[in-house]
C-alpha cells in the first residue's frame, strides 16, 4: 500500500512580498527592454540567436519602477541607441558598474517599515519607507533625504511654468545609510530571518534585542487590494477560493495512457516490454 506524505515548506514573505508581484513578468521585462526583439531559429540543433532590444546583461537598474514614464522613457531611448549601435556596427557604452543586489534571504526592508537615516542632513531622524528598489538595493523615505529638483521637466515647452519641490533621493541599504527601527527602544538596528515558534513561518527579528519586527501591511497592498483579507470576490470574473484550493487530482503509480485506459474501461492483457534508461 503506498502512502503519501506531505512536504510543509515555511512561507518565505521575503520572497513573497516583491514590488511587482502583482504584475506579470512578461510585462516586467518588455517595460525593462530586455527581452528579444528577434529570434532566429532553426539552426540544424544549434543554440538559437537572439537579438535583444537591451541585453539582460547591459540593463541599467534604477530605484524607480520599470513602467513609470520617466524610466520607460528612458529605457525606449537608451534600446533605439543600443540597437542602431549594433546596426552601424559602432561602440556602445555598455553599462555602469552594476550595483550588488541583496540576496532575497539577507533582504528585511519593506514599504511602510520605520526606519532612520544615517548620512546626509536628516541624519538620526525617522520615517516611513515609501517603495523599494530590489534592483539597486535602495529605498526612498518619505519626507526624509530630499533635494530641491523641477517637478515637470520640460514644462516650460508647453506653456506651463516651471516648479520646483523637495523631491526624495534613494538611501543605499548595502550601504548602510538607513537602518530599521528596533521596536523595543526606538533605536537602529539590523534584522534577520529566522522561524517562528510554528516553524511554518519565516520572521524578522531584531539582532539586537531578539524582538519580531512585523511586517507591515502597506507591504501586501497591490493594485487589487490593500489587504489580501479584505478582498471581495467579483462573481463571474474572479474563481472562487473553494474551487481553487478542491483537490481534483489524484496521483497514481501509473501512466498517463494507463489512467485513460482505467477511465474507458479499457483492460490490457498483454505485457509490456522492459524499458531501459540509459
Amino acid at each position: 500500500m503506498l502512502t503519501s506524505r506531505v512536504l510543509r515548506i515555511p512561507r518565505k514573505p521575503f520572497v513573497d512580498l516583491d514590488y511587482a508581484k502583482h504584475m506579470p513578468a512578461a510585462y516586467v521585462e518588455r517595460t525593462k527592454r530586455t527581452v528579444p526583439r528577434k529570434v532566429f531559429g532553426d539552426r540544424f540543433g544549434a543554440p538559437d540567436i537572439k537579438m535583444y532590444y537591451v541585453h539582460p546583461d547591459d540593463y541599467l537598474p534604477s530605484h524607480r519602477r520599470p513602467w513609470e514614464d520617466k524610466q520607460l522613457s528612458s529605457h525606449l531611448q537608451r534600446s533605439d541607441q543600443y540597437f542602431s549601435s549594433h546596426l552601424s556596427n559602432k561602440y556602445f557604452d555598455l553599462r555602469r558598474p552594476k550595483s550588488e543586489r541583496i540576496p532575497d534571504t539577507e533582504w528585511t526592508f519593506f514599504p511602510g517599515d520605520l526606519v532612520q537615516v544615517m548620512v546626509g542632513k536628516d541624519k538620526g531622524r525617522q520615517g516611513l519607507v515609501l517603495t523599494i528598489s530590489r534592483d539597486t538595493s535602495e529605498i526612498i523615505v518619505d519626507g526624509l533625504h530630499t533635494r530641491l529638483g523641477e517637478d515637470m521637466e520640460g514644462s516650460e515647452k508647453i506653456g506651463v511654468d516651471k516648479t520646483m519641490r523637495w523631491q526624495e533621493q534613494p538611501l543605499s541599504v548595502s550601504k548602510k545609510q538607513v537602518m530599521l527601527v528596533d521596536p523595543n527602544n526606538e533605536q537602529p538596528c539590523e534584522a534577520k530571518w529566522q522561524l517562528n515558534g510554528a516553524r511554518d513561518e519565516y520572521i524578522r527579528v531584531s539582532t539586537a534585542s531578539g524582538y519580531e519586527i512585523p511586517i507591515p501591511s502597506q507591504a501586501k497592498v497591490t493594485y487589487e487590494y490593500l489587504q489580501p483579507e479584505n478582498y471581495i470576490e467579483v462573481e463571474g470574473k474572479d474563481t472562487p477560493a473553494d474551487a481553487v484550493l478542491e483537490r481534483t487530482y489524484m496521483p497514481k503509480v501509473a501512466s498517463f495512457e494507463q489512467e485513460i485506459m482505467e477511465d474507458m474501461g479499457i483492460k490490457e492483457e498483454r505485457t509490456p516490454k522492459p524499458t531501459f534508461w540509459y
